[in-house]
């Protein structure tokens, strides 16, 4: 773990904001890169917009999957808003829908819709890499070849797997002309990594909900149901037309 990359008298510097705002940044430019010119404000608007959607999410997420464990004096902090503390599935969701609010308001171009899933992508392997080194988003307990060290015992590397699923993830759909399925193979596609990480992760700050599922299984489990029905939907629909 390397919580602090840097440290003088006067400056700390921590490894998870930087990666966080790092991965946002790529992801950025990412998405702005494939953005026509004329319409770079509106994506820009669209963008703040998510990623201010996203941070609220995955702070209130954060909260209702923790319950109790969490003290009101870590909630007020800073060091919560403005550091660790963090559900991918939280902000995804909340950014989505703000997303899908501003899309039907304005109706831009729907290939937007597929360099926004591919910044996603990387942009959230960015961001495990800040998990593995603040030491958070841990493996179970492991004596398999790939163990890493972390808090004291050798653990399935959860960070690393997932960052480098997602990175596989968003060179298939850079690949994939047909936009509903970029999205459907995204939803899909990221909801069964997940699904199978958890099963994984070792830590139980949020603990399960029915089944013995994690909160992040059962989104996944529906994120996978929407990819399905997406392409479903999509492949019926070309039938139709043909």
């Amino acid at each position: 773990m390397f919580p602090i990359l840097l440290q003088t008298s006067n400056f700390i510097l921590y490894s998870y904001p930087l990666l966080m705002g790092l991965a946002w940044g790529v992801g950025y430019q990412i998405f702005l890169a494939h953005i026509e010119e004329e319409q770079r404000s509106r994506a820009q608007i669209l963008f703040w917009g998510s990623f201010i959607s996203a941070w609220l999410g995955a702070k209130i997420f954060f909260i209702i999957t923790s319950g109790s464990s969490l003290s009101p004096e870590f909630l007020q902090s800073s060091s919560f808003w403005m550091g660790g503390g963090f559900v991918f599935y939280g902000g995804f969701l909340a950014g989505a829908l703000f997303y899908l609010l501003f899309y039907l308001k304005f109706r831009f171009s729907t290939q937007w819709i597929k360099w926004t899933v591919v910044s996603i992508c990387f942009a959230h392997a960015i961001g495990r890499i800040g998990c593995l080194l603040a030491g958070c988003c841990y493996g179970k307990v492991t004596e398999a070849w790939w163990g890493i060290h972390l808090h004291g015992q050798y653990r399935h590397p959860t960070q690393i797997l997932e960052a480098l699923s997602l990175i596989i993830l968003g060179f298939i759909l850079i690949r994939i002309k047909h936009i509903p399925l970029v999205l459907a193979s995204y939803l899909a596609g990221y909801g069964l990594i997940r699904f199978m990480i958890e099963i994984l992760r070792g830590d139980l700050l949020r603990g399960s909900w029915a089944w013995g599922l994690t909160p992040s299984q059962w989104v996944s489990i529906l994120l996978i149901f929407s990819g399905v029905s997406i392409k479903i939907a999509d492949r019926l629909l070309s039938a139709k037309t043909k």
